[in-house]
């Protein structure tokens, strides 16, 4: 017997748009000179007028530009947001010079 994919909510599995992701290529690359800024994953998603719901498939997003050298990642830190600190997962943008196109 062959179980109805629905059945396990993979036809509901949401995944960013692409303009969803472009505007956080956007704010990522946009940054004080030599300075770039500090987001937890919540306000880069408030910043990039993305749901909560959908913070894991922003988490997704931001591993696969960290492994391309588009944004770094600490655990830790101060969100340049409201400046609060915070001990979960910090995201910035990279220098323009040290960032591949991963288009």
């Amino acid at each position: 017997m062959v179980a109805h994919l629905c059945a396990f909510g993979y036809d509901t599995r949401a995944m960013l748009s692409r303009a969803q992701e472009a505007r956080v290529r956007e704010v990522l690359r946009i940054h004080r000179p030599g300075t770039p800024s500090t987001y937890c994953l919540e306000h880069l998603a408030a910043g990039t007028q993305i749901p909560l719901a959908h913070l894991a498939d922003l988490a997704a997003l931001v591993r696969n530009l960290r492994t391309h050298g588009v944004c770094q990642t600490q655990y830790g830190g101060l969100c340049d947001s409201d400046e609060h600190e915070t001990k979960r997962l910090l995201i910035s943008g990279r220098p323009a010079s040290l960032v591949r196109d991963v288009r």
